[in-house]
């Protein structure tokens, strides 16, 4: 039986209008995902006309009680379909143009697409009604309400208040410009704009009163406003428009609901206020009120005039900036810096400066900490050591807590209870107490290592990480190698969660709300905030299973699923144990599941691709090997489609360290491919993909690469008698460019290759600028990726054996290289060396460059092209096809 989209392709026009083709796809889900059909037609070879079919699977929200589930899916042409479905009939909508929506309870789902316009689905009656021009919106917090930001009839924007359950609707001002809700009070601030005045309320959703803030002519205008976080007061800027910049400044207002009373922060009026700087707010400098609504944080930038390109560039080696970031920064004059205001004592300071121009804030924000990252500048890594120092800014007093302190701000993290700093150090995790000033060691005494000690690059010691706090009674979650931990601030008690050590399992906690998941906080992060009382889901993977489990205070671990398959999105339900995922494997595409309890039975709500079923499709296998040095890895084996075990197939192997975490990841056909290889084009025209770990001695990078993969690739050859050992190719992007143009300066194994953005010259790479970073590339090769682990200059031999450039005369395998001309991480000169020296010998060498392309193809048409040309070079080296016009 064909999809509706099929009969209507066959028998039309190739050019599908936009429209046609989403009622058709649209048709053909719901075709196939809700009614059960099943194909039992004989299934047939895919092609590159098939790929347009395919499409990308993806969870969106489970509604409260888990009766709901939205859903988007996604074409490579662009279209895209949100669906909400009943998780336990068959009552489906389908929203074309839509890709994210909102559940009220289990009544109402709303959703707005490009159009502007706003969905409003009755999920017991299923009437819809759709609100044109709406700009914003919001839902109230007593579930019945909904705030409208509409563009009016008179080119002015309307604000609306919508009861979604009698669809009444109250006009809160026809002159709106902008609105700013809390849902912890019911309260809407929004401001309204007229020829001849711009003015700030408050309305009281529940009473329905409203509240003039502020006023002021039409000079000015308000904006960043800000609530302070229990909706007790608000915070926003006054900003000259036009001409009037140059005459007033910015100023800051702040309003106390309780007290009625509005504060100014005036700069003129301040004494030691900076005028050669400007109010402003920032992603990097925020306006924020503190918790307890005394004090006001918000930016200051310098004017400063524009950079000059045209004078000569000083590039001085002694400099802690590179030239071209030293321009951008002017000893941090053009960066933003934070200031701090008290309203009720009018008093300002700042808390950043040139000195110290980075920072962020402790739990109670009445201290920050602050550093500056060019202390120990310059350096060779990519990031370099830091000073912490504390700040009270009560008192203005600053010292020194952190000395030469991992410069990965991911290893500090800001306590969001009470006053403590947890920091990683010497292989242990510390927490300091800002009462005491004391720092304690917490995990010296657990037996287990908490840093990454098998790590195969040469970088610093690093932890497995620390995801968030318990604040309801002070302690922190800390991850070993396998297991996490919980861990009281002071030290005092610990607790292992999981029992992973035992069996080799990795467990990792899934945020599963907003408040679980890291937030920044300015220069720093605010790790996740967790309750005992919240769902802790834990994910853990082996190589062959991926399981779910929670943690319950009570009960202690609790299993959920685990399954040979690559399961992702978890969303729990927030008011029952019900839970959706999805899962996937190579020969199933993705689909989401759906289970009411641990102990139910799991239902599938919507399988992704249906048409996958049609076709021939390969299978993938998890390979072991054991590399020259004795040590077992494993690789992933990818068979063609329709596989016959009589039939002789050619391989292509695929490097880039360890490849086989990808064992059940389904891969969708296609020509858009930003580094030009799909594995399923390439098992659909009958190829061996092969996927092998890699694993690196430090300073031997290259060997090592070699010595894997050649073991590993001879490991498949002796265990399965179809791959074809006179047909092998080698092909890799990036550092697995790298690799593979090392490989075939090694052996002849490999009868055709490609590498994409490759790394060829470890010398001239090292004495480059990662442009992406502005910084030298020196930490690449001593601390990163590389992995050579020292200088140049105390390793020029390590730097030449490691470098497949001077190993060019011993290339006997024909190369297709490929980059983008604005590769910002590896320059694309290091393709076009390769290239000439390959010339130079007179070895088989075609190079690819895609102008105006960064290190991955962004470019439709340029995805195309290269993923074509890739596959015709195999087909000619490793099929015998007929040679392409462009060789």
């Amino acid at each position: 039986m064909k999809s509706y989209y099929e009969k209507y392709k066959k028998n039309n026009s190739d050019a599908l209008p936009h429209k046609i083709k989403t009622v058709f796809l649209v048709l053909n889900l719901l075709l196939v995902s809700f009614t059960g059909f099943s194909q039992k037609n004989t299934k047939k070879e895919l092609t590159a006309n098939d790929y347009p079919l395919w499409n990308y699977l993806s969870a969106d929200k489970l509604s409260e009680n888990g009766k709901w589930l939205s859903f988007s899916v996604q074409y490579q042409s662009g279209i895209d379909t949100l669906f909400v479905k009943n998780s336990k009939e068959t009552n489906t909508y389908s929203f074309p143009g839509a890709n994210k929506g909102e559940f009220i309870a289990e009544r109402c789902f709303l959703t707005m697409n490009s159009k502007e316009e706003l969905k409003i689905v009755d999920l017991f009656t299923s009437k819809q009604e759709i609100i044109q021009g709406v700009l914003r919106y919001d839902l109230c917090a007593d579930g019945k309400n909904i705030i409208l930001l509409k563009k009016g009839n008179t080119g002015k924007k309307q604000l609306e208040l919508k009861n979604v359950a009698n669809g009444g609707i109250s006009i809160i001002t026809k002159d709106a410009d902008r609105y700013w809700y809390n849902p912890k009070t019911d309260v809407l601030a929004y401001t309204t704009k007229t020829e001849n005045a711009t003015t700030i309320y408050l309305l009281n959703l529940h009473n329905k009163t409203t509240t003039t803030i502020s006023s002021t002519n039409k000079d000015f205008e308000y904006s960043d406003l800000v609530w302070q976080k229990k909706g007790n007061s608000v915070a926003f800027l006054k900003r000259p428009l036009g001409s009037k910049e140059k005459i007033y400044q910015t100023s800051i207002g702040y309003y106390i609901i309780a007290e009625s009373k509005l504060y100014t922060l005036n700069p003129t009026d301040m004494d030691n206020f900076p005028l050669d700087m400007e109010i402003i707010s920032s992603p990097v400098a925020k306006l924020n009120i503190s918790e307890d609504g005394k004090r006001i944080f918000f930016g200051l930038q310098k004017t400063m005039p524009p950079i000059n390109r045209e004078q000569t560039q000083i590039w001085n080696a002694q400099d802690t900036f590179l030239h071209p970031a030293k321009v951008e920064v002017e000893n941090w004059d053009r960066l933003a810096k934070v200031a701090l205001w008290w309203p009720l004592e009018n008093r300002f300071s700042r808390i950043t400066d040139n000195e110290f121009p980075k920072m962020f804030l402790s739990g109670d924000q009445k201290y920050a900490f602050l550093f500056n990252p060019l202390r120990y500048e310059p350096q060779s890594n990519r990031e370099a050591h830091l000073d912490i120092y504390i700040l009270d800014l009560q008192t203005g007093d600053r010292k020194l807590i952190l000395q030469n302190q991992l410069g990965d701000q991911a290893w500090t993290g800001v306590s969001i209870y009470e006053k403590q700093l947890v920091y990683f150090k010497d292989k242990h995790w510390w927490v300091y107490d800002i009462e005491s000033g004391l720092s304690k060691n917490i995990t010296k005494e657990l037996g287990v290592n908490f840093s990454d000690d098998e790590s195969d690059q040469p970088e610093e010691v690093s932890p497995f990480g620390n995801p968030g706090w318990v604040p309801q009674d002070k302690t922190i979650f800390i991850y070993d190698k396998y297991d996490i931990w919980s861990i009281a601030l002071d030290g005092s008690k610990a607790l292992r969660l999981t029992h992973g050590r035992e069996n080799k399992t990795i467990y990792r906690i899934i945020p599963q709300s907003d408040s679980q998941s890291r937030k920044m906080n300015y220069d720093g992060f605010n790790k996740g905030q967790f309750q005992w009382d919240d769902k802790l889901v834990f994910k853990t993977e082996t190589l062959e299973h991926t399981a779910y489990c929670y943690w319950d205070k009570k009960k202690g671990l609790q299993p959920l699923l685990n399954k040979k398959m690559n399961i992702s999105q978890f969303i729990g339900a927030k008011k029952n144990d019900s839970y959706v995922y999805k899962e996937e494997n190579y020969n199933l595409p993705p689909r989401l599941l759906f289970k009411e309890n641990q102990n139910s039975k799991e239902k599938v709500l919507f399988q992704s691709n249906q048409q996958h079923f049609k076709y021939h499709w390969g299978y993938s296998k998890l390979i072991s090997y054991t590399n020259s040095k004795g040590i077992v890895l494993n690789g992933v084996l990818v068979y063609p489609a329709n596989y016959r075990k009589d039939t002789k197939y050619p391989m292509i192997v695929f490097v880039y360290e360890k490849k086989s975490k990808e064992l059940y990841n389904y891969v969708n056909p296609s020509l858009n491919n930003p580094t030009g290889f799909n594995i399923t084009n390439f098992t659909s025209k009958g190829y061996f993909v092969f996927l092998p770990d890699i694993v690196y001695e430090i300073g031997n990078p290259g060997p090592s690469a070699t010595d894997c993969v050649v073991s590993a690739t001879q490991k498949v050859i002796a265990g399965e008698s179809s791959v074809d050992s006179t047909r092998i190719g080698l092909t890799g992007h990036s550092y697995g460019g790298y690799e593979t143009d090392y490989i075939i300066t090694q052996t002849n194994m490999f009868v055709a290759a490609v590498a994409g953005a490759a790394i060829t010259d470890y010398v001239s790479g090292y004495l480059w600028v990662t442009w992406s970073f502005q910084k030298p590339n020196f930490w690449h090769y001593e601390f990163g990726q590389l992995r050579i682990g020292k200088s140049l200059y105390e390793d020029y031999k390590g730097y030449l054996t490691n470098s497949p450039i001077y190993h060019a005369h011993k290339v006997t395998t024909p190369l297709l290289s490929w980059t983008g001309e604005h590769d910002a991480q590896v320059h694309y000169y290091q393709s076009i060396e390769f290239y000439l020296a390959l010339r130079r010998l007179g070895k088989i060498n075609t190079m690819l460059i895609y102008p105006g392309e960064n290190h991955v193809l962004m470019n439709k048409k340029y995805q195309n092209d290269l993923t074509q040309k890739i596959e015709q070079w195999f087909d000619y080296y490793l099929k015998g096809n007929k040679k392409p016009e462009w060789l």
